[in-house]
């Protein structure tokens, strides 16, 4: 008798545990398979054209950090700098929400930069790291740089992103130098072809945890337009 009591208290148990594991895996299925994986900066969409868009963004606010580093170093090194500044990392302890997408951009192209010349489709490659890679998490709506917590880290800045109107190119797959330069490439024609100006600050955004299957996985490249 005793061992039938033990047999079933394994099997309670085992059954608790596949139920907590399959609500798990229910929660996690819309990012495993390219789902919305969380809070996105609020945006217009004015012109569509396959993947490319043309939106206006509402103003937000991001956590930022610069990384003297090759590509997959800089991602390494700021991923983990900007998850624990929303993990606590902060004057007040505070814990973040993630939000997305995490944008990537070459250290040397500034948010400001302006283009005095009409654009290229080869200017401003992404396939190099001359300058390292400037990493950021959107924070989440209401937050500002002035009001959301301090981080604890000096390599952590807050900085308020004003509203403004961008060219996005969608694609999926891994975040990779290559394939975003040459989707980079890609929307830098259309806009040459369209005659729209832009500010030369080209930025990879991927919106998909790690665990998403490539495929369905949402990356953009973004690019202010004047």
């Amino acid at each position: 008798m005793k061992r039938y009591s033990g047999g079933k208290q394994m099997f309670r148990t085992l059954g608790k545990f596949l139920c907590a594991a399959s609500f798990t895996l229910a929660l996690s299925a819309c990012t495993l398979f390219g789902g919305k994986a969380a809070e996105e900066p609020a945006y217009r969409v004015v012109l569509k054209d396959g993947a490319i868009e043309i939106r206006e963004y509402e103003a937000f606010s991001v956590a930022e950090t610069t990384v003297q580093q090759p590509f997959d170093e800089a991602v390494r090194l700021g991923f983990r700098r900007l998850f624990e500044y929303i993990s606590g990392a902060n004057r007040v302890a505070a814990e973040i929400s993630m939000t997305a997408p995490v944008i990537l951009k070459p250290g040397r192209i500034t948010i400001s930069a302006q283009v005095p010349v009409a654009p290229r489709a080869n200017a401003d490659s992404l396939d190099v790291d001359a300058g390292g890679w400037t990493m950021a998490f959107v924070l989440p709506d209401g937050y500002r740089a002035r009001t959301a917590p301090q981080p604890s880290e000096t390599l952590v800045r807050l900085r308020d992103v004003p509203a403004r109107r961008v060219a996005v190119m969608r694609y999926s797959g891994l975040l990779r130098q290559r394939t975003g330069e040459a989707q980079r490439r890609v929307l830098a024609a259309w806009l040459e072809a369209k005659g729209m100006a832009h500010d030369g600050d080209w930025r990879m955004a991927g919106y998909n945890p790690p665990w998403t299957l490539p495929p369905l996985r949402r990356n953009e490249i973004f690019v202010t337009l004047r």
